[in-house]
């Protein structure tokens, strides 16, 4: 299964992706963000002890959470802000930390600590206009940060809000198939 998380907010890059995936017959769960109500992590810790796995804080991430734990893919897709993604992407990633092993090892000379749903391929797709280099490059880097973190494979896209539908279906075949 495919897990797609959009910030809707700004265009529909999230549903054109999700339209192109399921194209392929693939089994496909799309979530909009923006349309989701997440409360920002607190940082408690609990989902890597005493509650293990799961979030204390009880909002529309329970129903996020358990299907990207089975994933074998997931895709965030989200305007480019400063370099990085918008708030409600970024809530669903720190809030992902409840399906993480609270296990940490090195990988490539990092810390890292790895999904519950080991084998998980992990996708961004930022859009943005006229983006500067710099923030080009922090954009790339903040996804390999976190898929090195993760322990998966994967890569990050950036479209300009002028690309078309061709663009998404490369990204959609990369992902289903890569």
């Amino acid at each position: 299964m495919i897990v797609i998380v959009s910030d809707d907010s700004k265009g529909d890059y999230g549903p054109a992706l999700a339209e192109a995936v399921s194209q392929t017959e693939t089994q496909l769960v799309h979530f909009s963000a923006n349309a989701l109500t997440v409360m920002p992590c607190v940082a408690c810790g609990s989902c890597s002890g005493k509650t293990y796995g799961r979030c204390i804080t009880q909002d529309d991430m329970q129903q996020v959470l358990p299907k990207i734990a089975g994933c074998r893919a997931l895709v965030l897709v989200s305007p480019v802000v400063f370099g990085g993604v918008s708030y409600h992407i970024k809530k669903i990633m720190d809030r992902m930390a409840a399906v993480g092993d609270p296990r940490y090892r090195i990988s490539e000379g990092e810390l890292v600590k790895g999904m519950s749903g080991q084998g998980m391929n992990y996708y961004m797709l930022g859009i943005g206009d006229e983006l500067s280099a710099t923030e080009r490059a922090a954009f790339l880097s903040l996804h390999e940060e976190n898929r090195k973190i993760m322990s998966a494979q994967g890569q990050a896209f950036i479209l300009s809000g002028r690309s078309g539908q061709a663009s998404i279906n490369k990204i959609a075949q990369e992902i289903v198939y890569g």
